[in-house]
């Protein structure tokens, strides 16, 4: 079996074992909520049992007060003779077997009765505080308890008064209580293994423990201060408690005050190891953990078994045509079928992925194509720009030498205007191959549109109208070839969304944007010329309409078109100052609106020369740089007849050498852009050098990067397209010169 690599497996297992993290809490928080519970059971178990002793012990009490108070009314022990009181409280012992020790004191403070043994007889206690309090007060009072041993339990002394028949005292009676509940503590309670059961005063004087201890009987300073501490604190009547305790051992610890003497502190204490109270919740606690482990571990076998057996099989497809697709090959796909699954929907995005890089591709390679066919028609336009320079320069000059009757007159200005008319095509090649710079001129939009709609013409099938309205005689500035150029553009996406005809409607109006309402329409404030185009077509899908203008999308199946024609109105529209929007709805055909800013001025023409502008012109020694022969000969007759000094220089290098020779009495540059040598831009920025005013006069019939900016941008430069009349060259020169440059 084939397995995943060990990055990828790594991060799987990791992630199924982090599934696991929030169950693994969840058991840890379940154990310590356990633990906590069961310590907390056995805390109120200890807490019951010290609560039941207490009562015995109060009981005990209350029944012994009872008892001794009733013994006292017996004449015998209040002032029956040694031997009397002897037997009398041998036979009351009888009956109350849980006192021990009852001693007779004489009001001398002489122990005359009973004892703990025969050496007590004729001991003198009558300095003894508990016994002068209890001859002073005459009330039953309790004594300090006595310890135990191994032969009896504890002994809480109770004392009371012994008074003759007249009510005098005559001593004082002393009888221990058993505390032999303790006994009933160790035998009933059923108390967990290793607890203590503990009765020790404020001294730290341990008097009773269950187990037995030879600690007993023995002052512990420890002990001591933790119940002085309690007792200080307000805590000495109950509480319960996890600490260390008095022999260094961790216990929970349950504690009650007991009645005692006045002025001292008894407390009876449970202690047992909380590891008794954890034992049961340790052993579920493992069972938890093991079933957590066992769990995991069973999870992550699974996912090894999925990982390996149902994902790598889609993984090894996708990075096998990840590799061929970087290989170049774009026809690589994963071959995976689309499910609901993430991997299937990663394959899914990959093909999807590779077939658009592979339409891509195929849109370059067709541009490319374009490209080719671009610089192709640039260089015909560059050609055909030379010779019809040439004809309409000729024609000029003929119809100068004619006179107003001649026969020849006509054909020379038919030859002029076809030339002219040609002009256009070349235009349109340059335009297509992206070769001829933005121009900007006064133009009348009206004009445009309706010298347009003859070739729209012929570009739409008879089965498709086309309707023209213009309403505006507005001028904007603009290059009236690219103006035209997306007008065929859009109509010529209008007559494909026709196919079975319809009707193309062109119009043209005014609109002027107040300031009330400038921000609903998104233009500023002033007057535009608004141009649409509609067409009654198949209409555009809304999730394609936002996508329409990026440059090389287009809906057309591949080879029928570039994605390119309304990237380059939307170009258009924005090198304007304009905006353009478009109107579509599926089945109802699509409206595209542009507004054009209106601009001051007159309409751009070739007006005659005037006698001023000629005679300015004479006698300016100027520098022609042109390497076309027939163009050279062209621009030297038409310059020499107007009065000009002309050098000619064939290329560029030559240009440059004849410029610097020629030196401050050069007064303008006529320049082409492709020469051999070096292009014109290089010849006009070297002579510039030495005459930094020299006037310029730039010819344009083709260039591959256009004239630069710092020599266009001046007002001692005109750029003159091919081909241009004599007019146009001669005013051209004629804007350039200034009265120092002439000789």
């Amino acid at each position: 079996m084939r397995f995943l690599p060990s990055r990828l497996r790594s991060r799987l297992l990791l992630l199924v074992a982090a599934a696991y993290i929030p169950a693994a809490v969840y058991t840890v928080w379940t154990i310590q909520r356990d633990r906590e519970e069961a310590l907390a059971a056995v805390g109120a178990r200890i807490q019951s049992v010290l609560h039941e002793a207490s009562t015995d012990n109060d009981a005990a009490v209350a029944a012994g007060r009872r008892l001794v108070e009733a013994w006292t009314a017996i004449p015998e022990l209040a002032t029956g003779s040694r031997a009397t009181c002897e037997e009398t409280l041998v036979r009351l012992l009888r009956s109350a077997p849980f006192v021990a020790s009852p001693t007779r004191i004489s009001k001398d403070g002489i122990v005359d009765c009973g004892g703990r043994t025969a050496a007590s007889i004729g001991v003198n206690v009558g300095a003894n505080p508990l016994f002068l309090r209890v001859m002073r007060e005459g009330a039953i009072t309790l004594g300090p308890y006595l310890v135990a041993d191994s032969t009896r339990p504890a002994l809480l002394p109770v004392n009371v008064p012994l008074r003759d028949a007249t009510g005098r005292a005559t001593g004082v009676l002393s009888v221990g209580l058993k505390l032999d509940w303790l006994d009933r503590i160790a035998r009933n309670a059923d108390l967990p293994g290793g607890t203590i059961v503990t009765v020790a005063d404020s001294t730290g004087r341990l008097i009773a423990r269950l187990p037995y201890a030879r600690t007993v009987g023995t002052e512990r300073p420890k002990l001591d201060s933790i119940m002085e501490a309690d007792r200080l604190r307000g805590t000495a009547q109950e509480g319960l408690t996890v600490r260390r305790a008095s022999d260094g051992v961790i216990r929970l610890i349950a504690h009650r005050q007991l009645q005692s003497a006045e002025g001292t502190f008894v407390r009876l204490a449970i202690a047992t190891p909380p590891e008794v109270a954890y034992a049961a919740p340790n052993a579920r606690a493992r069972t938890r953990v093991a079933l957590l482990l066992l769990a995991a571990a069973v999870a992550l076998i699974i996912a090894w078994y999925c990982a390996d057996v149902l994902v790598l099989r889609d993984v090894k497809a996708i990075l096998t045509a990840t590799r061929r697709l970087g290989a170049g090959d774009l026809g690589a796909r994963t071959g995976i079928a689309r499910h609901d699954g993430e991997i299937e929907q990663l394959a899914d995005s990959f093909d999807t992925m590779a077939s658009r890089l592979e339409e891509r591709q195929e849109r370059v390679r067709h541009a490319e194509r374009l490209e080719s066919l671009g610089r192709l028609a640039g260089g015909v336009a560059h050609d055909f720009n030379n010779m019809l320079t040439a004809i309409v320069g000729s024609a000029d000059m003929a119809l100068e030498e004619l006179p107003d009757d001649h026969v020849a007159r006509s054909d020379l200005l038919t030859i002029k205007a076809a030339a002219t008319r040609s002009n256009s095509l070349t235009r349109q090649l340059l335009d297509f191959s992206r070769r001829t710079p933005l121009l900007s001129a006064p133009v009348r939009l009206d004009q445009l549109v309706e010298q347009s709609a003859a070739l729209l013409v012929r570009l739409v099938p008879a089965t498709v109208s086309v309707h023209v309205h213009t309403q505006s005689e507005r001028l904007v500035r603009a290059d009236a070839g690219r103006i035209e150029q997306a007008l065929i553009n859009l109509a010529v996406n209008a007559r494909d969304a026709m196919p079975n005809g319809g009707v193309l409607t062109i119009s043209l109006d005014n609109v002027d944007v107040l300031r009330d309402d400038a921000l609903s329409v998104h233009m500023h404030v002033g007057h535009w010329v608004r141009l649409r185009v509609s067409d009654t077509g198949s209409g555009i899908p809304s999730d394609v309409l936002s996508r329409v203008f990026e440059p090389f999308f287009t809906t057309k199946t591949v080879g029928d078109g570039t994605g390119l024609g309304l990237a380059m109105v939307y170009g258009t529209v924005q090198h304007h100052g304009g905006h353009i929007h478009i109107d579509s709805a599926v089945g109802k055909g699509t409206t595209v609106t542009i507004w054009i800013p209106e601009a001051p001025g007159e309409p751009h023409g070739d007006d005659e020369l005037t006698p001023a502008l000629r005679a300015s012109v004479r006698g300016a020694r100027v520098l022609i740089a042109e390497d076309q022969p027939e163009v050279q000969r062209l621009v030297t007759r038409l310059l020499t007849r107007a009065g000009v000094e002309v050098h000619v220089a064939s290329d560029g290098l030559l240009a440059i050498e004849a410029g610097r020779a020629m030196g401050a009495s050069l007064d303008a540059l006529i320049t082409d852009f492709d020469m051999p040598g070096c292009r014109g831009d290089e010849v006009a920025r070297a002579l510039r050098i030495t005459n930094p005013e020299l006037p310029l006069v730039l010819m344009s019939g083709y260039a591959s990067d256009g004239w630069p900016d710092d020599l266009t941008g001046t007002d001692r430069s005109v750029l003159i397209e091919k081909p241009f009349s004599t007019d146009a060259l001669l005013t051209a020169l004629a804007d350039v010169l200034t009265p120092p440059a002439r000789s």
